[in-house]
């Protein structure tokens, strides 16, 4: 489960770095949120593709990681 969190802290401070950049450049913040969504409207299909499997993989391994049993180290 933490793995997911430090994803999405991840994705925030991206986030947060380009809103913040644009801004610092006389972008308001409306204008600078729009562009980030533009980028995504303006790919194609198979771009799409790969962006949600790099987005699942993490969700997906640390999902296998929680429902795997654990062995015990001690003996």
């Amino acid at each position: 489960m933490k793995i997911i969190g430090i994803y999405i802290v991840l994705a925030l401070l991206t986030l947060g770095m380009i809103v913040s950049v644009d801004m610092i450049s006389g972008t308001s913040l409306t204008r600078s949120l729009h562009s980030v969504t533009a980028s995504f409207a303006t790919t194609t299909f198979p771009e799409a593709c790969c962006m949600i499997a790099f987005a699942v993989l993490p969700v997906l391994f640390a999902a296998a990681d929680l429902i795997r049993p654990r062995k015990s180290t001690r003996k």
